[in-house]
Formats: structure tokens, sequence, C-alpha cells
């Protein structure tokens, strides 16, 4: 498995290839974070539609959209509008719980 800093040096050399119009929608919380989200749900048969390069999803506005809504289908809530700085929150009902609490909370729904 990739370490942080690889992973991150890979997200910085896909985005070093968008123009700045593709750029602009670039949108979400930590990357890194609802990047590795998207890729758990592909895991789990749920395609979120992320364009994998070195197989770390590159995700535009449509794809975050598509990750809340992924999420939302589980009871559990995202707010990811802190750009490549601010880490995700994760909401089960309106209590605020870890990343790894709702991806529990998520596994737990599906081993029903």
């Amino acid at each position: 498995m990739a370490t942080r800093e690889e992973n991150l040096k890979k997200i910085n050399d896909e985005l070093e290839m968008l123009s700045d119009e593709e750029l602009e929608k670039v949108a979400g919380g930590t990357y890194l974070e609802s990047a590795s989200d998207a890729k758990k749900f592909k895991e789990l048969g749920i395609d979120i539609g992320a364009k994998e390069v070195f197989g770390v999803p590159v995700l535009f506005h449509d794809e975050f959209v598509k990750l809340r809504g992924a999420f939302q289908q589980y009871g559990v809530t995202i707010k990811d509008n802190g750009g490549l700085v601010n880490e995700n929150k994760y909401f089960i009902g309106n209590k605020e719980v870890s990343r790894d609490d709702a991806w529990k909370h998520i596994e737990e729904q599906l081993k029903k």
C-alpha cells in the first residue's frame, strides 16, 4: 500500500496535468480522504465514476455529488468543503463521528 506522501505526490502530479478550468471544478475536503472514500465504495461495488490515475481516484464536482449520495444511502452525511487542507467531516444523524466510525457504520449495514 502506498504511503500518504506517495499518494499526495500522485494527486499533485495529476493536478499539474489539469487545465485551470478543470482545476476550478475540483472541490471537496481533504482530497486524499475523498479519493480514498471513493475507492472504498468502488470496492463495495458502488462506482462513484471517478477516473483513476495510478490507482488514485480523480474527483470533480459530479463525483463529489455521487460520493455524498453514496454516504447518504447508508445514513452518513459528509461535509467536504475544505479544499485540499481541511479534513472532511462525517455525521451520523446530528452527531459528528470519525471517518473510521462512519465506515464502521456503513460496514455494519452491509452485513445485514
